[in-house]
Protein backbone atom coordinates (compact mmCIF):
# COMPACT_ATOMS: atom_id res chain seq x y z
CA UNK A 1 0.00 0.00 0.00
CA UNK A 2 1.26 3.20 -0.94
CA UNK A 3 2.26 5.74 1.80
CA UNK A 4 0.76 9.55 1.99
CA UNK A 5 4.51 10.68 0.72
CA UNK A 6 4.42 8.02 -2.11
CA UNK A 7 1.38 9.40 -3.24
CA UNK A 8 2.32 13.39 -3.07
CA UNK A 9 5.09 11.78 -5.19
CA UNK A 10 3.07 10.24 -8.02
CA UNK A 11 0.51 13.05 -7.69
CA UNK A 12 3.82 15.55 -8.34
CA UNK A 13 4.97 13.55 -11.01
CA UNK A 14 1.51 13.42 -12.93
CA UNK A 15 0.87 17.17 -12.68
CA UNK A 16 4.90 17.89 -14.10
CA UNK A 17 3.97 15.18 -16.96
CA UNK A 18 0.71 17.50 -17.71
CA UNK A 19 2.45 20.47 -17.53
CA UNK A 20 5.83 19.46 -19.84
CA UNK A 21 2.86 17.77 -22.63
CA UNK A 22 0.77 21.30 -22.81
CA UNK A 23 4.01 23.62 -22.80
CA UNK A 24 5.28 20.75 -25.80
CA UNK A 25 2.23 21.03 -27.57
CA UNK A 26 1.92 25.18 -27.74
CA UNK A 27 6.10 25.28 -28.78
CA UNK A 28 4.44 22.54 -31.41
CA UNK A 29 1.84 24.59 -32.81
CA UNK A 30 3.90 27.67 -32.83
CA UNK A 31 6.31 25.97 -34.72
CA UNK A 32 3.24 25.23 -37.22
CA UNK A 33 1.74 28.51 -37.89
CA UNK A 34 1.91 30.06 -41.81
CA UNK A 35 5.08 31.59 -42.75
CA UNK A 36 2.94 34.85 -42.95
CA UNK A 37 3.52 35.17 -39.21
CA UNK A 38 7.23 34.29 -38.53
CA UNK A 39 8.02 37.94 -39.41
CA UNK A 40 6.48 39.04 -35.82
CA UNK A 41 7.72 42.18 -33.72
CA UNK A 42 10.37 41.19 -31.64
CA UNK A 43 8.40 43.22 -28.78
CA UNK A 44 5.26 40.89 -29.55
CA UNK A 45 6.89 38.11 -29.94
CA UNK A 46 8.91 38.71 -26.37
CA UNK A 47 5.43 39.91 -24.41
CA UNK A 48 3.75 36.01 -26.01
CA UNK A 49 6.65 34.09 -24.93
CA UNK A 50 6.69 35.53 -21.36
CA UNK A 51 4.94 33.64 -18.99
CA UNK A 52 6.34 35.42 -15.86
CA UNK A 53 8.39 38.39 -15.10
CA UNK A 54 11.02 39.27 -12.22
CA UNK A 55 11.74 43.32 -11.22
CA UNK A 56 10.80 44.23 -14.90
CA UNK A 57 13.02 40.75 -16.61
CA UNK A 58 10.79 38.10 -18.39
CA UNK A 59 11.13 34.72 -17.51
CA UNK A 60 10.15 32.90 -20.86
CA UNK A 61 7.82 30.05 -21.84
CA UNK A 62 11.24 28.09 -23.24
CA UNK A 63 13.10 29.09 -20.17
CA UNK A 64 10.21 27.50 -17.81
CA UNK A 65 10.13 24.53 -19.96
CA UNK A 66 13.71 23.74 -19.72
CA UNK A 67 13.89 23.89 -16.16
CA UNK A 68 10.57 21.50 -15.77
CA UNK A 69 12.92 18.59 -18.09
CA UNK A 70 15.95 19.57 -16.14
CA UNK A 71 15.13 18.94 -13.18
CA UNK A 72 11.93 16.03 -13.22
CA UNK A 73 12.17 15.87 -17.23
CA UNK A 74 13.44 12.23 -16.59
CA UNK A 75 11.11 11.11 -13.83
CA UNK A 76 7.88 12.34 -15.90
CA UNK A 77 9.44 10.57 -19.26
CA UNK A 78 9.14 6.91 -17.16
CA UNK A 79 5.90 7.74 -15.47
CA UNK A 80 4.54 8.05 -18.99
CA UNK A 81 6.42 5.23 -20.01
CA UNK A 82 4.97 3.44 -17.00
CA UNK A 83 1.59 3.93 -18.13
CA UNK A 84 1.80 2.41 -21.43
CA UNK A 85 3.47 -0.43 -20.54
CA UNK A 86 1.37 -1.00 -17.43
CA UNK A 87 -1.67 -0.36 -19.74
CA UNK A 88 0.20 -2.86 -22.54
CA UNK A 89 0.27 -5.62 -19.95
CA UNK A 90 -2.89 -4.99 -18.13
CA UNK A 91 -4.74 -5.98 -21.92
CA UNK A 92 -2.81 -8.64 -22.20
CA UNK A 93 -3.57 -10.44 -19.61
CA UNK A 94 -6.90 -9.09 -19.57
CA UNK A 95 -6.90 -7.58 -16.37
CA UNK A 96 -9.24 -4.32 -15.08
CA UNK A 97 -10.54 -2.58 -12.57
CA UNK A 98 -13.72 -1.65 -11.72
CA UNK A 99 -15.39 1.56 -10.53
CA UNK A 100 -16.06 0.07 -7.41
CA UNK A 101 -12.25 -0.92 -6.53
CA UNK A 102 -11.22 2.84 -7.42
CA UNK A 103 -13.88 4.10 -4.98
CA UNK A 104 -13.14 1.39 -2.30
CA UNK A 105 -8.97 2.25 -2.64
CA UNK A 106 -9.49 6.54 -2.48
CA UNK A 107 -12.36 5.69 0.28
CA UNK A 108 -8.90 3.60 2.28
CA UNK A 109 -6.78 6.93 1.10
CA UNK A 110 -9.54 9.16 2.89
CA UNK A 111 -9.70 6.71 5.73
CA UNK A 112 -7.43 9.63 7.94
CA UNK A 113 -9.08 13.05 6.63
CA UNK A 114 -12.09 13.98 7.98
CA UNK A 115 -13.75 12.95 5.49
CA UNK A 116 -13.68 12.71 1.27
CA UNK A 117 -14.11 15.59 0.31
CA UNK A 118 -11.55 17.15 2.92
CA UNK A 119 -9.29 14.59 1.35
CA UNK A 120 -10.09 15.48 -2.25
CA UNK A 121 -9.46 19.42 -1.12
CA UNK A 122 -6.14 18.47 0.64
CA UNK A 123 -5.25 16.95 -2.79
CA UNK A 124 -6.42 20.02 -4.54
CA UNK A 125 -4.32 22.42 -2.42
CA UNK A 126 -1.42 20.76 -1.53
CA UNK A 127 -0.90 18.89 -5.04
CA UNK A 128 -3.53 20.43 -7.20
CA UNK A 129 -4.67 17.28 -8.43
CA UNK A 130 -8.60 16.97 -9.14
CA UNK A 131 -10.74 14.06 -8.26
CA UNK A 132 -10.33 13.01 -11.62
CA UNK A 133 -6.59 12.76 -11.00
CA UNK A 134 -6.93 10.87 -7.71
CA UNK A 135 -9.39 8.49 -10.11
CA UNK A 136 -6.48 7.88 -12.15
CA UNK A 137 -3.69 7.35 -10.12
CA UNK A 138 -5.74 5.19 -7.67
CA UNK A 139 -6.79 3.38 -11.56
CA UNK A 140 -2.84 3.24 -12.09
CA UNK A 141 -2.25 1.53 -8.55
CA UNK A 142 -4.80 -1.02 -8.56
CA UNK A 143 -3.55 -2.30 -12.09
CA UNK A 144 0.25 -2.33 -11.44
CA UNK A 145 -0.93 -4.25 -8.17
CA UNK A 146 -3.23 -6.82 -10.43
CA UNK A 147 -0.54 -7.16 -12.85
CA UNK A 148 1.93 -7.99 -10.32
CA UNK A 149 0.27 -10.76 -8.20
CA UNK A 150 -1.41 -12.62 -11.45
CA UNK A 151 -0.32 -15.85 -10.99
CA UNK A 152 0.39 -16.30 -7.64
CA UNK A 153 -2.00 -18.10 -5.61
CA UNK A 154 -2.54 -18.00 -1.36
CA UNK A 155 -3.79 -20.99 0.18
CA UNK A 156 -6.63 -20.79 2.55
CA UNK A 157 -4.52 -21.81 5.27
CA UNK A 158 -1.94 -19.02 5.15
CA UNK A 159 -4.78 -16.77 4.92
CA UNK A 160 -6.46 -18.15 8.25
CA UNK A 161 -2.79 -18.11 9.97
CA UNK A 162 -2.17 -14.62 9.10
CA UNK A 163 -5.85 -13.66 10.38
CA UNK A 164 -5.54 -15.59 13.83
CA UNK A 165 -1.71 -14.10 14.08
CA UNK A 166 -2.80 -10.40 13.80
CA UNK A 167 -6.71 -10.16 15.02
CA UNK A 168 -5.68 -6.65 16.56
CA UNK A 169 -5.58 -5.53 12.66
CA UNK A 170 -8.99 -6.42 12.02
CA UNK A 171 -11.05 -5.26 14.81
CA UNK A 172 -12.97 -2.28 14.13
CA UNK A 173 -11.39 1.00 15.00
CA UNK A 174 -12.76 4.59 16.82
CA UNK A 175 -12.25 7.73 15.05
CA UNK A 176 -13.37 10.65 17.39
CA UNK A 177 -14.33 14.04 15.99
CA UNK A 178 -12.83 16.48 19.16
CA UNK A 179 -12.94 19.60 19.72
CA UNK A 180 -11.47 21.51 23.12
CA UNK A 181 -11.36 24.69 24.86
CA UNK A 182 -7.79 24.54 26.70
CA UNK A 183 -8.23 26.90 30.16
CA UNK A 184 -5.53 27.64 32.54
CA UNK A 185 -7.32 26.76 36.00
CA UNK A 186 -9.75 24.11 36.98
CA UNK A 187 -11.99 27.25 38.26
CA UNK A 188 -11.82 28.67 34.67
CA UNK A 189 -12.99 25.41 33.16
CA UNK A 190 -16.11 24.69 35.59
CA UNK A 191 -17.02 28.40 34.72
CA UNK A 192 -16.90 27.65 31.01
CA UNK A 193 -18.94 24.30 31.70
CA UNK A 194 -21.64 26.28 33.46
CA UNK A 195 -21.86 28.53 30.25
CA UNK A 196 -22.31 25.50 27.96
CA UNK A 197 -25.21 24.29 30.29
CA UNK A 198 -26.74 27.52 29.92
CA UNK A 199 -27.20 27.21 26.31
CA UNK A 200 -23.97 29.09 24.98
CA UNK A 201 -22.12 27.66 21.46
CA UNK A 202 -19.00 25.25 22.27
CA UNK A 203 -16.91 27.19 18.76
CA UNK A 204 -17.72 30.98 20.32
CA UNK A 205 -16.40 29.66 23.75
CA UNK A 206 -13.31 27.92 21.85
CA UNK A 207 -12.78 31.66 20.05
CA UNK A 208 -13.54 33.75 23.29
CA UNK A 209 -11.71 31.69 25.82
CA UNK A 210 -9.34 28.95 24.59
CA UNK A 211 -5.48 28.87 24.98
CA UNK A 212 -4.42 26.99 22.48
CA UNK A 213 -3.56 29.42 18.92
CA UNK A 214 -3.43 26.40 16.68
CA UNK A 215 -7.30 25.29 17.23
CA UNK A 216 -9.05 28.41 18.54
CA UNK A 217 -10.22 30.23 15.92
CA UNK A 218 -11.43 26.77 14.38
CA UNK A 219 -13.78 26.97 17.05
CA UNK A 220 -11.65 24.53 19.41
CA UNK A 221 -11.33 21.89 16.13
CA UNK A 222 -9.30 19.39 17.06
CA UNK A 223 -10.39 17.36 13.70
CA UNK A 224 -11.03 13.56 13.18
CA UNK A 225 -8.46 11.88 15.31
CA UNK A 226 -7.58 7.69 15.60
CA UNK A 227 -8.63 5.87 18.90
CA UNK A 228 -4.35 5.63 19.71
CA UNK A 229 -3.57 8.61 17.94
CA UNK A 230 -0.19 9.16 19.73
CA UNK A 231 -0.03 12.94 18.65
CA UNK A 232 -2.86 13.75 20.82
CA UNK A 233 -3.20 14.04 24.47
CA UNK A 234 -4.12 11.25 26.39
CA UNK A 235 -6.39 12.55 28.73
CA UNK A 236 -8.63 13.35 25.84
CA UNK A 237 -8.46 10.31 24.30
CA UNK A 238 -9.43 8.17 27.47
CA UNK A 239 -12.32 10.60 28.45
CA UNK A 240 -13.17 10.46 24.88
CA UNK A 241 -13.43 6.44 25.60
CA UNK A 242 -16.48 6.97 27.75
CA UNK A 243 -18.35 9.14 25.79
CA UNK A 244 -21.06 9.64 23.45
CA UNK A 245 -21.19 12.16 20.01
CA UNK A 246 -22.67 15.42 21.30
CA UNK A 247 -21.25 14.76 24.97
CA UNK A 248 -19.20 17.28 26.63
CA UNK A 249 -16.78 17.07 29.40
CA UNK A 250 -14.70 18.31 31.71
CA UNK A 251 -12.43 19.41 33.66
CA UNK A 252 -10.02 17.12 31.95
CA UNK A 253 -6.13 17.85 33.90
CA UNK A 254 -3.65 18.26 31.11
CA UNK A 255 -0.54 16.66 32.04
CA UNK A 256 1.89 19.24 30.58
CA UNK A 257 -0.11 22.21 31.72
CA UNK A 258 -4.03 23.30 32.12
CA UNK A 259 -7.44 22.31 32.01
CA UNK A 260 -9.54 21.16 29.44
CA UNK A 261 -13.42 21.01 28.34
CA UNK A 262 -13.76 18.73 25.34
CA UNK A 263 -16.67 17.91 23.12
CA UNK A 264 -17.43 15.17 21.00
CA UNK A 265 -18.92 15.91 17.70
CA UNK A 266 -19.03 12.49 16.51
CA UNK A 267 -18.06 9.21 16.52
CA UNK A 268 -16.71 6.53 13.60
CA UNK A 269 -15.81 3.01 13.05
CA UNK A 270 -13.30 2.73 10.30
CA UNK A 271 -12.20 -1.09 9.07
CA UNK A 272 -15.14 -2.85 9.51
CA UNK A 273 -15.09 -5.56 6.98
CA UNK A 274 -17.28 -8.52 5.88
CA UNK A 275 -15.26 -12.21 6.46
CA UNK A 276 -15.03 -11.92 2.39
CA UNK A 277 -13.54 -8.76 2.47
CA UNK A 278 -11.23 -9.47 5.17
CA UNK A 279 -9.97 -12.52 3.22
CA UNK A 280 -9.43 -10.68 0.17
CA UNK A 281 -7.52 -7.77 1.73
CA UNK A 282 -5.43 -10.50 3.52
CA UNK A 283 -4.96 -12.28 0.43
CA UNK A 284 -4.00 -9.28 -1.88
CA UNK A 285 -1.02 -8.33 0.86
CA UNK A 286 0.08 -11.63 1.05
CA UNK A 287 0.72 -12.19 -3.09
CA UNK A 288 1.81 -8.78 -2.79
CA UNK A 289 4.70 -9.55 -0.27
CA UNK A 290 5.66 -12.36 -2.89
CA UNK A 291 5.58 -10.35 -6.09
CA UNK A 292 8.41 -8.30 -6.85
CA UNK A 293 8.79 -4.60 -5.86
CA UNK A 294 5.98 -2.79 -8.19
CA UNK A 295 9.46 -0.36 -9.11
CA UNK A 296 10.95 -3.17 -10.36
CA UNK A 297 7.69 -4.51 -12.37
CA UNK A 298 7.73 -1.28 -13.92
CA UNK A 299 10.89 -1.54 -15.25
CA UNK A 300 10.64 -4.75 -16.10
CA UNK A 301 7.28 -3.94 -18.12
CA UNK A 302 9.46 -1.13 -19.91
CA UNK A 303 12.12 -3.55 -20.83
CA UNK A 304 9.02 -6.14 -22.08
CA UNK A 305 7.29 -3.36 -24.17
CA UNK A 306 10.29 -1.72 -25.87
CA UNK A 307 10.04 1.65 -24.22
CA UNK A 308 13.10 3.83 -24.10
CA UNK A 309 14.55 7.29 -22.95
CA UNK A 310 15.81 8.92 -26.26
CA UNK A 311 15.68 12.68 -25.05
CA UNK A 312 18.99 14.41 -25.56
CA UNK A 313 20.99 14.90 -21.80
CA UNK A 314 18.52 12.50 -19.94
CA UNK A 315 20.68 10.17 -18.13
Amino acid sequence: MMTRQDKALWAAVIILAAGVLLMGSLIIIRGLKPAGDVHEPEEEQSGRDAVASFDGQAITEDEWVNELKRTRGHEVLLQMLNQKAVAAEAKSLRIQVTPEEIAEKIRTDAAGYESEDAYFQEMSTQLGMTPGDIQADAAYQLTLEKIAIAGIHIRDEEIDRYIEQHKEEFEPKKQYDLAWIKLKSRKEANRTLDRLEQGEDFGKLAEELSLDEYTRMQGGRLGMIDEDDPFVQGELLDAAKDLEAGDIAGPIQLKDDGYAVMQVRDIVKTGELSESGTRARVSKQLALNEAVPLTQLEAELRDKYGAKLITKGTP
